[in-house]
């Protein structure tokens, strides 16, 4: 605004300093919005040279959201996720895991399923691990593997090898007569030249 028609020189002079003052200001190096809004149309917010960005409130967004490098989420009221996750790469957990009642936890073919016994794991063979409370078990198919606090059990169909505090007991047992057996007496344990054991009975 020319204020002094007197003197045109003093006020062009005054214009070309607030022009240049113009020029070379910087007006978002200290800016404040009250209750309005800013918009970038087609362009780019790039904040680098060690710049932060803070927000200090509700940040809300729509799109596609992508981050290159290290990143924290700190929340003492803790967080929630909804929706699909696909993780690629190592996935390390410093924290507890908390599967909500009736939940399953599934990583690859590998099932950890709570609802069967005391809790189970199942792989993808049909094979399983699980306990029910006072042993811990291994199956797949006719075989199982049982131990406890007292024993130690091996089973494939009817024939078992049982050690326990009472000692070692076997059955499922094939019988042998007498007379098959050379030198033998009924009641002994008898083994063929594979390793298996036969029972001794009268004939």
């Amino acid at each position: 605004m020319v204020d002094d028609l007197s003197d045109h020189g003093a006020e062009l002079r005054k214009l070309q300093s607030q022009v240049r003052r113009l020029q070379n200001a910087n007006p978002l190096e200290s800016a404040s919005v009250t209750s309005g809004r800013v918009r970038f149309i087609g362009g780019l917010l790039l904040i680098d040279s060690g710049g932060k960005l803070q927000v200090v409130g509700h940040l809300t967004g729509e799109g596609d959201f992508e981050w290159v490098g290290p990143w924290k989420f700190d929340s003492p009221s803790g967080g929630e996720i909804s929706g699909d996750v696909n993780l690629s790469g190592n996935f390390s957990l410093t924290g507890n895991i908390t599967v909500l009642p009736g939940g399953k936890i599934q990583v690859g073919n590998i099932i950890i399923d709570p609802s069967i016994s005391g809790g189970a794991i199942t792989f993808a063979n049909g094979s399983q691990v699980f306990t029910d409370g006072s042993t811990i078990q291994v199956f797949k198919g006719n075989s199982v593997v049982q131990v406890s606090d007292t024993y130690a059990l091996m089973q494939n169909g009817g024939n078992v090898v049982s050690v326990g505090t009472d000692g070692v007991r076997i059955t499922g047992v094939g019988n042998k007569k007498q007379s098959e057996v050379a030198g033998s007496f009924v009641g002994a344990t008898w083994f063929d030249a594979n390793g298996y054991a036969y029972k001794i009975v009268p004939g």
